[in-house]
């Protein structure tokens, strides 16, 4: 007869070792778990601290608003990036965009009606400060009807413009195809006596841009 077959044993591993390792869990699964709640907190209380402005300024380069005046709309788009505000109208009063680079110091607008730029030097003195104008835009959208500006600049039309192109791609696109002048800012009522002989544009209620034409004609 044959001898029984016997079966190895599998050696058990010492009891201490397993209970050790059980023992450990709990605290390495709440090791994993509080990086994700200290996450969460975090981004609730930004949430909390950040206001609605903020928040769009810190999501995207590009600010926009729309401010209701009488007869039409303003547009206003900051671009935080390239320190440049553009500011359109579309109204029955009469069309125009006009943009701030304030990075480069130079002002342009565009009258529709008559198909003409205006290019000229910007007196940030006079001008509004690029980091109120989310502010001062927001105030514009509050004002109900249209009032009027809280400061003038003049400008004399002085001579026509031929290459565009040194004063940025957006100011090029916009006046592209149209007459374009440079003018320069003056003072003083004299200026203002021929109310046919300018070009007014309201700026969001805040300021008011006057393209005039001098004693010789532009």
């Amino acid at each position: 007869m044959l001898p029984p077959v016997t079966r190895p044993v599998a050696p058990q591993r010492p009891p201490g070792r397993r209970r050790l390792k059980s023992a450990l869990l709990p605290h390495l699964s709440d090791r994993k778990r509080r990086p994700k709640r200290a996450t969460i907190v975090t981004t609730v209380l930004l949430g909390l601290l950040l206001t609605p402005a903020l928040a769009d300024y810190f999501q995207s380069t590009d600010v926009s608003k729309q401010i209701t005046i009488a007869g039409g709309y303003q547009i206003v788009t900051i671009n935080t990036e390239w320190r440049v505000a553009t500011i359109e109208q579309k109204s029955t009063h009469g069309s125009w965009k006009t943009i701030w680079n304030y990075d480069t110091g130079i002002i342009a607008s565009k009258v529709m009606a008559e198909r003409v730029c205006f290019i000229s030097v910007m007196n940030r003195n006079e001008m509004p400060r690029f980091d109120a104008l989310p502010r001062l835009a927001e105030e514009s959208r509050n004002v109900k009807g249209q009032g009027q500006p809280v400061k003038e600049i003049t400008f004399i039309i002085q001579r026509p413009i031929r290459d565009l192109r040194s004063y940025g791609s957006s100011i090029f696109t916009m006046c592209r195809g149209v007459t374009t002048y440079l003018a320069y800012e003056v003072h003083g009522p004299q200026y203002m006596n021929s109310q046919g002989s300018c070009n007014r544009l309201d700026v969001l209620q805040i300021l008011e841009l006057n393209y005039c034409r001098g004693n010789n004609k532009a």
